[in-house]
């Protein structure tokens, strides 16, 4: 398969999050669909990692579509560090899609090792869902096989890496008047990922919950700072209510026949427990 180009001509500040059936999907920016039909047919294979003690486990699932999607995600921009101040939202951005089949089953070999995501019919449509548990060590190689079907998704097939684990501190000092909040993680053994960062608030308008947060966008390479210009509200929030998540993101994308496949695979810190 042909590796297909969603670099950005003109990079974009925002970062997005959709929370789909069974995983958590951060992305780690725009990216520019110019010069692509937009309705167009989209698979995507999710890998996000939960963890019981010190085992993790694949969150994985399979959703295969025709439909508008105004940005991807794409770990691997060359745009500088970037924030932004949004609503602290789960939503799903999937609505009015075209859902489709993709075969009886996708197969994702996991470090080595088979797994089969199953054809699911949910409340929103046709996903692909693991029978059971999948044990794996953040940074496996993936391997997804789609079968396809007639009318449906097409077959092809993709090579990716998991996102690694890594070291992050969650528990940041409001820094005094002014500075910016300097952060340090545990870098990648590549470059193609990055590290998104949410600093999530609680405002005076629901002064216990958390619904807003800054998120910035860094470049995996250890390193970052937030200004203050951007931490301001979360470090000033009222009754001193805000939380910290990080997570890393790779993705990958190829051709496939008609269609678009892709992995997008993060870790977080704090890492969920498995369910």
């Amino acid at each position: 398969m042909r590796k297909r180009d969603f670099s950005s001509p003109s990079p974009s500040r925002w970062t997005w999050l959709i929370t789909l059936a069974a995983t958590a999907l951060i992305a780690a920016c725009d990216t520019s669909l110019e010069g692509f039909d937009q309705e167009a047919t989209w698979g995507f294979v999710t890998v996000a990692a939960n963890k019981s003690g010190t085992a993790h486990f694949a969150d994985a699932e399979g959703l295969f579509f025709k439909g508008t999607l105004a940005t991807v995600p794409n770990a691997e921009f060359t745009v500088g560090d970037t924030c932004t101040d949004t609503p602290l939202s789960g939503g799903n951005n999937l609505a009015g899609v075209t859902y489709l089949d993709a075969g009886p089953s996708v197969a994702a070999t996991i470090g080595g090792v088979v797994q089969a995501l199953d054809r699911t019919t949910t409340a929103e449509g046709i996903a692909y869902l693991p029978g059971g548990p999948i044990s794996y060590n953040p940074g496996d190689s993936i391997l997804v096989s789609v079968t396809g079907a007639s009318g449906g998704f097409p077959a092809g097939s993709i090579r990716a890496k998991t996102a690694e684990a890594f070291d992050f501190p969650t528990t940041l000092t409001v820094p005094a008047g002014s500075d910016s909040i300097l952060l340090n993680w545990t870098p990648p053994h590549d470059p193609r990922s990055s590290l998104v960062v949410s600093l999530r608030y609680a405002t005076s308008a629901s002064p216990t919950v958390l619904s807003r947060n800054v998120l910035c966008t860094f470049t995996d390479d250890g390193a970052g700072s937030i200004p203050f210009r951007w931490h301001q509200y979360w470090s000033t929030s009222t009754g001193n209510v805000r939380d910290v998540v990080a997570t890393r993101l790779r993705t990958s994308y190829v051709v496939a026949g008609e269609g678009n496949l892709g992995v997008i695979s993060t870790y977080q810190v704090p890492t969920p427990p498995r369910p």
